[in-house]
């Protein structure tokens, strides 16, 4: 185990430009022949085959991702993406009187958010809650306050992961979730959707553009609380079905699980993993959708791999991200809205820990993570690999879960595992820890 701090620890941050290295297949499910695992070798386009595996997760054709990364600006306030007060401003959105048709949404004062918790008086609507026939009015009063910390300043994370339980006026509650572990699968029967949602990104040889697979609970109505949201991004030539155990899992603790089934993800305009965001966000909107009212849109992770992992940082400078968890490849992105937890592998040579260190040290004004699994390369972590009954989450998806479970569901139980100079993950001699400022307090 080592554990840095960036207090005591001056980082040199040297700006590196990574080429991905493609993979050779599009869907994974055996273990590979004689040798075992994934290679991790290879450079250029199409990526290279080594004795007995598979390279997955490089980068698109004809393409190269730097490190220099995304955006210019600083982020967002220290403590989270909002000011205080939460997302919106005084005032919120729309004025008084709101922005009314057919019924329309009927506000008084808009959706503003009061110090100290995500909920406005009376719930996330606003006085006057929804109204269409009559409305669904919020029956809260500023919700039940968070445990310590709450969500003050900060906005929607809380400062010691905790949430303000708010009636979202719309057939659900926002958090706090109860306590979970991780390790193992949650309490909801899940669901595999195909072919759902627009087609977004860019097609194989310039065809089709691919639509989304998406997982969730069943039952969205059990336990009565809105879900939040999770979009995934493949690494290079992988699709959805290569990452089904880790996806699944997420879903059956009660995240919906978007994930663009583009094998290049970081291509396209807008971003797939952004599209499949605003599409889960309409259907929360839609009469006749199994999501209808039962998602919370006020928390929203991103997570990916390779590819998928700089595609996933990108995503993250979108203000509708509240916390991501990038996996083998991170650029830079100064436009958090959310706290970060940078996982690399101690093994990986196709995008080694080196190059994802620059992506973690810009990270100044949101709590951030790089955690640094030793014996993992770039892909050994994940379970697809395992065959007959051996199908338990790994070490790496566990994190990635108890990551999502802290900052989208408030699970303040799991937050001493990246919380703190003594976290869980810090004391744990499988994993290198090193924390920015705001993560070691």
């Amino acid at each position: 185990m080592r554990t840095a701090n960036l207090r005591t620890q001056g980082v040199l941050v040297v700006g590196v430009t990574v080429a991905l290295f493609s993979c050779s297949g599009s869907d994974v499910s055996t273990p590979s022949a004689s040798g075992g695992g994934v290679s991790v070798g290879g450079a250029g386009v199409g990526g290279n085959t080594t004795a007995g595996g598979t390279s997955m997760g490089g980068a698109p054709t004809g393409g190269m991702i730097g490190i220099g990364g995304v955006g210019t600006g600083g982020a967002a306030a220290t403590g989270g993406a909002a000011a205080t007060g939460g997302a919106l401003a005084t005032g919120g959105v729309p004025a008084t009187g709101g922005a009314l048709a057919t019924g329309g949404v009927l506000a008084t004062g808009g959706s503003k958010a009061a110090t100290g918790g995500i909920s406005p008086t009376g719930g996330t609507v606003a006085t006057g809650g929804v109204k269409a026939t009559g409305g669904t009015k919020s029956t809260a009063t500023g919700g039940s306050k968070a445990g310590t910390g709450g969500v003050a300043t900060g906005g929607a994370s809380a400062a010691t992961g905790g949430l303000t339980s708010v009636d979202a006026g719309t057939g659900c509650t926002i958090g706090p979730w109860p306590a979970a572990d991780p390790s193992v699968d949650g309490s909801f029967a899940t669901v595999t959707e195909q072919n759902v949602g627009p087609q977004a990104g860019v097609g194989v040889d310039g065809g089709t553009p691919p639509q989304f697979t998406m997982f969730r609970p069943s039952n969205m109505a059990q336990g009565g609380l809105c879900h939040p949201v999770i979009t995934w991004g493949n690494g290079t030539g992988s699709t959805p079905s290569v990452y089904g155990i880790l996806l699944t899992h997420l879903a059956s603790h009660g995240f919906v699980v978007i994930a663009s089934n583009s094998t290049n993800v970081s291509q396209g305009t807008p971003a797939p993993m952004l599209a499949g965001v605003t599409w889960v966000l309409e259907q929360n909107a839609d009469p006749t959708s199994a999501l209808y009212q039962r998602i919370d849109t006020t928390h929203i992770g991103a997570t990916g791999h390779s590819q998928g992992g700089f595609a996933t940082t990108t995503a993250a400078g979108d203000a509708r991200i509240t916390a991501m968890a990038p996996c083998n490849g991170a650029s830079t992105q100064r436009n958090l809205h959310g706290p970060a937890f940078f996982f690399c592998g101690g093994a990986d040579t196709t995008v080694p820990c080196s190059t994802i260190q620059p992506a973690f040290t810009a990270v100044t004004t949101q709590p951030a993570m790089l955690a640094e699994n030793l014996a993992a390369d770039h892909a050994s972590w994940l379970t697809f690999y395992r065959t007959g009954t051996n199908k338990s989450v790994s070490v790496v998806e566990t994190a990635i879960t108890a990551w999502m479970r802290v900052q989208l569901m408030g699970d303040t139980a799991l937050r001493p595992r990246f919380y703190g100079p003594a976290c869980t993950l810090c004391q744990d001699s499988a994993w290198q820890i090193t924390q920015n400022t705001l993560m070691a307090q």
